[in-house]
């Protein structure tokens, strides 16, 4: 790990947001504590490089809320300089137009457990720690304890402002900030508070046996984990922490430049649905009987299918109408997810491809031979009708497809963009690409399958073509 962030520093001694971004003040403070975790000392030519950037552009007081966060559970920056992030706002009535469920999933899951974590206002690192004291010196301008840490919140550098607060979410961040602090109020703060903090780890434990302990992404993977070991006491033999722990390998990726971790946990059926279709296509399919027949296996067993694992899996008592509207849950059976079933989030193109895939693959002499041998396992045409369905309820009121679920909220909603570093995050929008992937699988299903539904997806695809 060390390895990969000395080796993607750049000549300004700063990291990216990610490795192709200038240096920013996010990507310079997450690396250089990380590598300060890792053992490196302060004295190392590459932290005083980076800490040198870090003073020149103002220090940690001034970046993005998502590294003050960090720095918050790390014990080096107090919660005072972070904006509220309140998990009572899941109480809510599911009606109230700003109700956090309809958020983008991505921003939702993370969110979430920034939620239950502000709330519960965790500390991780202790201030006997030597470790932390030097931290709370080297990553600021002046002395720790003489900073107003409250006139921090909104301090951010202007390379780190892609997404600037806008005014509206300003306005109610220094509501909330009295909303805190308010001495009246903290009674029935702290008993609403704790309704708050005990449904987001509810719905965290459902996110959790939904995905088998991968999570949506890396990003709430980390943070569930810690809410996970927070929820137990801090005890690191707690079954849900070793659950948690045995996935973290699911996102690691060991390259020629380190080991770093990825943006998902792979790119598995994505990849293999391209592969097949192109393979159908050109004839190469009936070439390479085995290539045929194995692609054909994974799509097979990679499809969503919970209700039916609900006896072998914990993840599948969780696809049920009750508690897909409690946790926000789009339907999942009988999608296909962009890497693993274990990771149980279907999305409208990948579902698309995966469909076109299989029924291709269905098509080829060699498959048709091995399912007729009963070497494979033959999917039933329901299962090819779970998929139809799945596109169908994702097709949006505009006649696009989104990424994981309908548009659930306004593009208003991007008014309340907190973080600072990402735009158009707030809702999920009708894509081109996605529309694409969804429009052409329905296509070709009709042709199979002309009478299944058949107002339905001429009725899709008609509103699709518009879109």
């Amino acid at each position: 790990m060390a390895s990969y962030l000395k080796a993607h520093q750049q000549v300004d001694g700063g990291w990216g947001t990610h490795i192709e971004s200038p240096s920013t003040l996010f990507g310079t403070t997450m690396s250089y504590v990380a590598l300060r975790i890792l053992g490196l000392p302060k004295q190392d030519p590459n932290v005083v490089k980076a800490r040198t950037f870090l003073h020149q552009h103002g220090g940690a007081t001034h970046t993005s809320s998502w590294a003050k966060f960090y720095l918050c559970l790390l014990g080096v920056m107090p919660w005072t300089g972070h904006n509220s992030v309140p998990p009572e706002l899941w109480l809510l009535p599911d009606w109230v137009p700003f109700h956090p469920g309809r958020m983008w999933c991505h921003a939702r899951m993370v969110y979430l457990p920034m939620g239950y974590l502000y709330g519960s206002k965790c500390v991780y690192g202790g201030t006997g720690d030597r470790l932390i004291l030097d931290l709370r010196e080297e990553l600021y301008t002046e002395p720790y304890d003489s900073i107003e840490w409250s006139k921090t919140r909104h301090l951010i550098a202007p390379m780190d402002n892609y997404s600037p607060i806008p005014p509206l979410m300003a306005f109610l961040q220094n509501f909330l900030a009295l909303y805190e602090t308010w001495w009246p109020l903290q009674p029935l703060k702290n008993a609403v508070r704790r309704a708050g903090l005990r449904f987001c780890l509810q719905y965290m434990q459902s996110e959790d046996l939904q995905t088998n302990y991968i999570d949506i992404g890396p990003v709430n993977k980390v943070l569930n984990m810690m809410c996970a070991y927070h929820a137990c006491n801090n005890n690191i033999d707690d079954p849900d922490v070793l659950r948690h722990a045995a996935r973290i390998p699911d996102y690691l990726w060991l390259a020629e430049d380190g080991l770093k971790m990825q943006g998902y946990n792979g790119s598995q059926c994505w990849d293999t649905s391209f592969l097949a279709q192109a393979a159908c296509e050109t004839g190469l399919a009936d070439l390479f009987p085995d290539l045929a027949g194995g692609t054909y296996a994974y799509l097979e067993r990679t499809q969503i299918l919970s209700s039916d694992a609900a006896e072998a899996s914990p993840a599948g008592a969780f696809e049920t109408e009750e508690n897909r509207q409690r946790y926000y849950r789009h339907v999942s059976k009988g999608g296909w997810p962009f890497s693993t079933s274990a990771h149980g989030w279907p999305i409208s193109d990948c579902t698309g491809e995966g469909l076109k895939a299989v029924m291709c693959l269905m098509d080829t002499r060699c498959v048709k031979e091995r399912l007729e041998r009963r070497t494979l396992t033959t999917m039933a045409e329901e299962r090819l009708y779970q998929a139809v369905n799945v596109i169908l309820t994702l097709q949006n009121e505009d006649g696009g497809w989104a990424t994981y679920e309908n548009n659930r909220g306004f593009g208003w909603y991007e008014q309340l963009n907190p973080s600072e570093v990402f735009g158009d995050i707030m809702i999920d929008y009708s894509y081109v690409e996605c529309s694409m992937a969804s429009l052409s699988a329905l296509s070709e299903f009709k042709h199979k399958f002309p009478h299944h539904r058949s107002l339905e997806v001429d009725r899709a695809i008609y509103r699709g073509r518009q879109f």
